[in-house]
């Protein structure tokens, strides 16, 4: 099974070398920046493609690891070029977008899959070491999803199946966990430095809770995790922040109701009683 790549990013980089760890072959990558093709080729030890014909040929597995908005333009240029087999699979890597994609390519019948690794890529190199932690989602074609999962059974990766019409919110609960968990511990910061603390100590001193909290959920759920004056049915602690967030950080104070209300919704019935509930919705709103 030779392993193609069109764009050659983060994504396509990390995977190309976390394949290449687990004795994959790869064909190399095309991209429109040869720079980035030659980057990623020499960390993979593959080949530079320049155009579209060639690295079919040389390929089993096409991945394309473009961004989201540049996915439709290579299957267009694919369809056009018809240099497809029943004897190839195309996969994309969108965590938002379906197959469905790929219609303008269903004449070809190849293998067709959307695989998404449930991590976030900071720099190609330590995203190929955390994708040996990560499980994958994935939704395609019969072919398609064989190939995907043979990759799979090889990195010894799991996965979970998705239905085509689920990507979006699934993609959706994917931000909400990564890129808004990073906005919330920021306003964290930002609420923080406005008490006085020196910014280069905020991290340091905040980083081990912030992990502890991430251990809890893991080990005991969301629910079982929380701690603080919500669980305790505080009101008189919610109402002294709420007090101090109108004088001192007014700019925090729609974001500390929204958080406060989402969490009295979750933990009502398992973690306080209704008369609590209502004395606590009563004060965040």
């Amino acid at each position: 099974m030779k392993i193609g790549f069109i764009g050659a990013g983060k994504v396509g980089t990390a995977l190309g070398i976390f394949f290449k760890q687990n004795s994959l072959t790869l064909s190399g990558y095309l991209s429109r920046s040869e720079t980035s093709s030659q980057c990623a080729a020499k960390a993979t030890d593959s080949a530079v493609f320049f155009d579209l014909p060639s690295l079919v040929a040389a390929s089993e597995v096409i991945f394309i690891t473009t961004g989201d908005d540049q996915i439709s333009a290579v299957i267009n240029q694919l369809a056009q070029t018809a240099c497809l087999t029943g004897h190839h699979t195309l996969v994309h890597t969108s965590g938002a977008l379906s197959t469905d994609l790929f219609d303008p390519l269903l004449a070809s019948g190849c293998g067709l899959c959307s695989l998404h690794p449930i991590m976030s890529f900071s720099d190609p190199f330590t995203a190929s070491q955390n994708l040996k932690q990560a499980i994958f989602t994935l939704e395609g074609n019969e072919k398609g999803r064989a190939a995907a999962q043979k990759i799979l059974k090889i990195t010894s990766n799991p996965y979970s199946v998705i239905d085509k019409g689920d990507k979006v919110l699934y993609h959706a609960a994917a931000c909400v966990l990564s890129n808004y968990l990073v906005t919330l511990i920021d306003s964290g910061f930002e609420l923080l430095k406005t008490t006085g603390i020196a910014a280069d100590e905020i991290t340091r001193a905040f980083m081990p809770l912030i992990t502890a909290t991430l251990g809890n959920i893991e080990r005991s759920g969301t629910v079982n995790a929380l701690t603080g004056p919500l669980v305790r049915g505080d009101e008189n602690t919610i109402g002294k922040h709420i007090e101090a967030l109108k004088t001192q950080a007014p700019e925090f104070m729609t974001l500390y109701q929204t958080m406060g209300l989402a969490t009295i919704d979750m933990i009502k019935d398992k973690r306080i009683d209704a008369e609590t509930y209502e004395h606590l919705e009563s004060k965040l709103k």
